[in-house]
């Protein structure tokens, strides 16, 4: 993706003015890249929702727009769409939930590519962004490991990748030895840890990954 993320309130008020006449629908005749960009463009405030007064602008019915289709329509992606998503992942964004979005949609390629999906996104994740980190690896890693779909094809896809794949799994499963990760405020944070996570069916499964994994680290 090519957008900056936006600094000042003053540069969003100039960007507010050029999209002030934008009309909702436009987005229909756009290509999958460049909705993939208006996507990105709205969570970067490149593209405005809201105008100087807080209402809506027509950019708002686009984005929604776009945001469902993108979940909906999984099959529209290739696998080599996941790597422009995990660019733009960031996890200083002024709304986490935009970040949420972009790892279901990615969650879901994956899904209706089954096993290929998984060993894809596997084999990438040394491409995650360092200020993605917590969306691109614990939070991809926890919804494969959550959806009973995606979960019976970890163990074949363990088998297929690197060694060195292997052993970020391992680190992001147990939150040993991993970055800080970038917070919004500008300061950093601790890696997210499976083991506060509350939900006991993945809890487990991530035990029985780590178990399957360490006899392959030695």
């Amino acid at each position: 993706m090519s957008y900056q993320k936006t600094e000042s309130h003053d540069e969003y008020l100039k960007i507010v003015e050029r999209y002030k006449d934008y009309e909702a629908g436009t987005y229909e005749s756009m290509t999958l890249k460049e909705k993939m960009d208006f996507l990105d463009g709205v969570h970067t405030e490149n593209i405005p929702l809201f105008d100087e007064d807080g209402d809506d602008m027509d950019t708002a019915d686009d984005y929604y727009s776009i945001r469902d289709e993108f979940l909906e329509q999984p099959e529209q992606f290739s696998l080599n769409d996941i790597l422009s998503f995990l660019e733009m992942l960031d996890d200083s964004c002024c709304q986490p939930s935009f970040m949420e979005t972009i790892t279901k949609i990615i969650h879901n390629i994956v899904r209706h590519y089954q096993q290929e999906g998984v060993v894809f996104l596997f084999s990438n994740l040394n491409k995650v962004p360092e200020k993605g980190i917590r969306f691109g690896l614990f939070v991809n890693i926890y919804l494969l490991i959550k959806d009973d779909m995606t979960y019976q094809f970890i163990n074949d896809a363990i088998g297929s990748v690197p060694s060195d794949t292997v052993g970020l799994i391992h680190k992001i499963l147990s939150g040993k030895d991993m970055p800080e990760v970038p917070e919004k405020d500008g300061q950093t944070g601790r890696f997210p840890v499976f083991d506060e996570c509350g939900d006991e069916t993945v809890l487990e499964r991530k035990r029985e990954l780590e178990k399957m994994i360490l006899p392959l680290l030695t």
